[in-house]
């Protein structure tokens, strides 16, 4: 116990060390791509786009009867809450099947999750995936229920020290009083947050349990709460920062659309904290209903991925149900 001490204080005084140092943006990050201009541009219907030498996985459901050929199938590592998982051959949106998950009614936490782990582990991926909430998707407490990316996530109520651990979710939650399902946000552990258990940020700067500053090109977007019982393109970015620097970034896109970009953030002090695991859930701290959940077309990506395209592809369309908070 002594040793362990020892060595948990000699990580912390390095991690505020070098913390001390980080510079903030010296100049605008380079600019992120939107709508079809991304890998999925050139895979109609995603036929073909595990070939591309930038994408990591993808993965349509199609070649699954039963959940548990999830992880015999080696595609995934875990899968939790199993009986809440099913393959379902009647709501999808390309092919014939998707990922159904169950948050059920209980008044207890329940955590619904899909697990890959990423190996070898990398400083940034993009991660995309098609969602759709059931039609009155509604009265789930502090819930997660979406996409995530993380590196060697330590649990909840720990405060990252910059040598161990980060996660980034992008979910919906109704934490400010707006309709549900809540507006999409980041939630995120990193070592400058205030709170044990994390903060979420949102698209327009707006951050709960504390504050941080994203920098002098920060650009504050609407706030948008997603339509229920629609399909939605979900697409979320993870870049660690160079230790010493804040040059740390997360976007997400909604339809091809950029709708949050979260900069000038310090994940680390040291290189080996990496993105090692991927997730899409859908639990949260109690539900007073039963709440489905699809996926569908998963794909991550080293570039960016962009929307799915068919021959006769359109330009994506601005998200709805934008809202500033005043």
């Amino acid at each position: 116990m002594r040793t362990f001490n020892c060595v948990a204080a000699s990580l912390a005084l390095v991690a505020a060390f070098l913390s001390v140092g980080a510079q903030s943006q010296s100049a605008a990050p380079p600019p992120l791509p939107q709508g079809n201009n991304g890998i999925a541009s050139a895979y109609p219907l995603d036929a073909g786009i595990s070939s591309n030498p930038n994408v990591l996985f993808a993965d349509g459901f199609e070649n699954y009867t039963t959940p548990t050929q999830l992880t015999g199938s080696g595609n995934y590592s875990n899968y939790y809450a199993q009986q809440d998982f099913a393959i379902d051959t009647s709501t999808f949106f390309a092919g014939a099947k998707s990922l159904r998950m169950r948050m059920p009614a209980s008044g207890s936490e329940i955590s619904n999750g899909l697990v890959r782990n990423i190996s070898p582990k990398r400083d940034s991926m993009f991660m995309r995936v098609y969602t759709r909430f059931q039609p009155n998707y509604a009265g789930i407490n502090s819930a997660h229920n979406g996409l995530r990316i993380t590196g060697n996530y330590q649990g909840p109520g720990v405060i990252p020290n910059g040598t161990d651990f980060f996660l980034v979710n992008i979910e919906n939650a109704r934490f400010l009083g707006e309709a549900e399902p809540g507006y999409t946000h980041a939630y995120v552990y990193q070592p400058e947050q205030q709170d044990l258990y994390g903060e979420s940020w949102y698209t327009d700067g707006h951050v709960t349990n504390g504050s941080f500053s994203f920098g002098q090109y920060f650009v504050p977007r609407p706030n948008v709460n997603p339509t229920r019982g629609v399909w939605i393109c979900y697409e979320m970015f993870v870049q660690m920062n160079t230790p010493g620097v804040r040059d740390g970034r997360v976007a997400v896109w909604q339809d091809g659309v950029l709708i949050g970009d979260w900069q000038n953030i310090r994940f680390r002090d040291v290189t080996t904290v990496k993105i090692d695991q991927i997730e899409l859930d859908n639990g949260g701290q109690g539900s007073t209903q039963q709440n489905d959940k699809w996926y569908d077309n998963l794909v991550i990506a080293s570039s960016y991925i962009g929307p799915m395209v068919s021959s006769s592809n359109t330009a994506p369309s601005a998200p709805t149900n934008l809202k500033v908070i005043p």
